[in-house]
């Protein structure tokens, strides 16, 4: 290690980790076995999964912003 190397150290907080199960892991895997369960498709059931996280990481954000409109 030369003069100007720097060590850099992440911190991830437990809230961030207990929001990562419960939303992609326990409500991805729901979501996609309900869209599987409606369409009988892996595929469709993916993309399904993928879109209901997502959608439900950013609706407070729409929410909020909708609200002051």
């Amino acid at each position: 290690m030369g003069k100007d190397s720097q060590i850099v150290f992440y911190v991830i907080t437990g809230s961030t980790i207990k929001r990562f199960f419960l939303l992609d892991l326990i409500v991805g895997t729901g979501i996609y076995f309900t869209v599987k369960f409606i369409s009988s498709s892996v595929l469709i059931a993916s993309i399904g999964s993928f879109i209901g996280t997502e959608g439900i990481k950013k609706a407070p954000k729409y929410l909020k912003k909708k609200q002051w409109n």
